[in-house]
């Protein structure tokens, strides 16, 4: 019984209620704006935390998970993807400013390239292998969400920003090449 508990636990991602990490003061945020509950206000919630706050530069909320979407958007300059480059442009500015509602939009990125991998699905129909590359990326998010939330590591987001933005990137590139 035990057993089949410790499996079903690690489906659920815990809530935390303090952050992992430290939220110092910078540029985009200081501790009063911990009570901001306004729309444009509201700092983004703790389970979305990946870094201290700040640590590298007073401007930069989350420095690594910033710089790392480089690499989401030139996957989607590289695949054609304006998808793509909305996605990483939209997570490099939330990781940098730390609002909620810029939290908001970085997952409406994600959600239009979710939207499109589905859309290319004739892609994996003529070539099943290319179905492991959207899996990875899944893999090492739900993965990420683990290791940052119960664990505190900080590398795996940016783990999660390069590999997807590489695996998604090389999908739809190769989805591309067999439409022509």
């Amino acid at each position: 019984m035990q057993y089949a508990q410790n499996i079903i636990s690690c489906f659920k991602f815990p809530t935390i209620e303090a952050s992992a990490y430290t939220r110092g003061d910078g540029y985009w945020s200081n501790s009063g704006d911990e009570k901001d509950q306004t729309f444009f206000g509201q700092l983004t919630n703790v389970n979305s935390q990946r870094e201290n706050w700040y640590e590298k530069t007073p401007y930069v909320a989350e420095f690594w998970c910033t710089v790392s979407n480089v690499v989401i958007i030139g996957a989607g300059v590289l695949s054609d993807s304006p998808e793509l480059v909305f996605a990483g442009t939209a997570s490099a500015v939330s990781h940098a400013i730390p609002k909620e509602w810029l939290l908001k939009v970085d997952k409406l990125g994600a959600g239009l390239v979710a939207l499109k991998v589905l859309s290319e699905y004739q892609a994996i129909i003529s070539d099943p292998k290319l179905i492991i590359l959207p899996l990875a990326a899944a893999a090492i998010h739900n993965a990420d969400v683990i290791l940052a939330r119960t664990q505190g590591h900080k590398w795996s987001h940016v783990v999660w920003h390069c590999a997807s933005g590489a695996f998604v990137g090389y999908f739809l590139k190769a989805a591309s090449s067999m439409e022509t």
